[in-house]
């Protein structure tokens, strides 16, 4: 049988310790060690209306857990944890919510939930909310959002696919936790808030258009087989091998190998090459004693023109400014 938590007794009293949502800029960490598990809560507040909070726990049994919302707010969330199952206790139906996805919403006062975790099975969340106007004002240019698959639409709730978690976000998550751990001091602050800001950029514009549905099933030996694709192109920088030899050397499918790597690593597999062939002509340029036609050469670029054309629009300036 599954233990129920009640609203009253875990979130309300989160929610008025952090101050949500008007907690003004800091950051606030909460450890609750119950009989039911453990629970850490890690809040940041911009004080402008962007909060971000992670949350790990385990709970000693299958847990169900009330939420009762009081706020109208747009948000982000990431499991990056185990698949959990979100109930909505008005309609009665369950969303099921994967690991390793990022979806996006908005909630509205008196939605109420029940989130469903199983027993001995580690909980990572991340949920960054936004003050609706803000939100609005952010998101009014982004093509994207016309496009957002819907998830889940109740009376007080819309859910929609954002993406698999690509490593981009893996990493800016990561480096969230581990600052949010740190007892440190205003630059410290300011670091995190530049981490959360460039989480909030990277993830409303690297929303997919296609379903939720639509994700591909990745095993852990297709992850292996990207990681090894990106390692030899990126290896092989001058003489790239095509979409084909690639896939034939990485002991994946062209199909997986196409799809696969934007889902895993937020770009395409030429995409990355573009990227990585000119942070990689930069550095030369700022670093070495070259010339602007041999950094070309040596990242794969035979025309002058063409290089300098594309350097320009990544950089803002053209290589031989760089060089100055």
């Amino acid at each position: 049988m599954s233990r129920f938590i009640s609203s009253n007794e875990l979130w309300d009293k989160v929610c008025q310790s952090v101050g949500f949502p008007n907690h003004p800029r800091g950051k606030t960490n909460i450890t609750i060690t119950q009989d039911y598990g453990t629970m850490n809560i890690n809040h940041y507040s911009t004080g402008f209306g962007i909060r971000y909070t992670s949350i790990t726990g385990l709970f000693k049994d299958d847990t169900i857990v009330e939420n009762n919302n009081c706020f109208d707010i747009n948000f982000l969330c990431f499991n990056s944890g185990n698949n959990i199952y979100m109930e909505d206790t008005i309609k009665n139906k369950q969303v099921k919510w994967d690991s390793g996805i990022c979806m996006n919403g908005e909630l509205f006062t008196g939605h109420k939930c029940n989130s469903i975790y199983p027993k001995n099975k580690p909980i990572q969340l991340h949920h960054i909310s936004f003050d609706k106007k803000l939100f609005q004002e952010v998101i009014q240019n982004n093509e994207n959002f016309r496009n957002t698959k819907q998830i889940y639409k109740g009376d007080y709730i819309d859910v929609n696919f954002n993406n698999h978690i690509n490593i981009n976000q893996k990493i800016l998550l990561t480096d969230l936790i581990q600052t949010l751990n740190l007892n440190g001091g205003k630059l410290q602050e300011i670091y995190l808030e530049s981490k959360l800001l460039e989480l909030v950029y990277t993830s409303l514009n690297s929303i997919e258009t296609q379903g939720y549905n639509d994700i591909l099933q990745l095993s852990q030996k297709d992850i292996e087989c990207l990681h090894k694709a990106k390692n030899l192109l990126l290896e092989n920088i001058q003489n790239p091998p095509s979409l084909k030899e690639l896939a034939y050397k990485s002991a994946i499918n062209e199909f997986k190998l196409k799809k696969g790597f934007k889902q895993v690593f937020g770009t395409t597999v030429y995409g990355m090459l573009h990227e990585y062939r000119l942070d990689f002509a930069k550095n030369l340029l700022v670093k070495n004693d070259i010339s602007i036609q041999e950094a070309a050469g040596i990242v794969g670029y035979n025309s002058m023109g063409h290089f300098s054309k594309i350097f320009k629009e990544k950089y803002g300036m053209l290589p031989k400014e760089i060089r100055k």
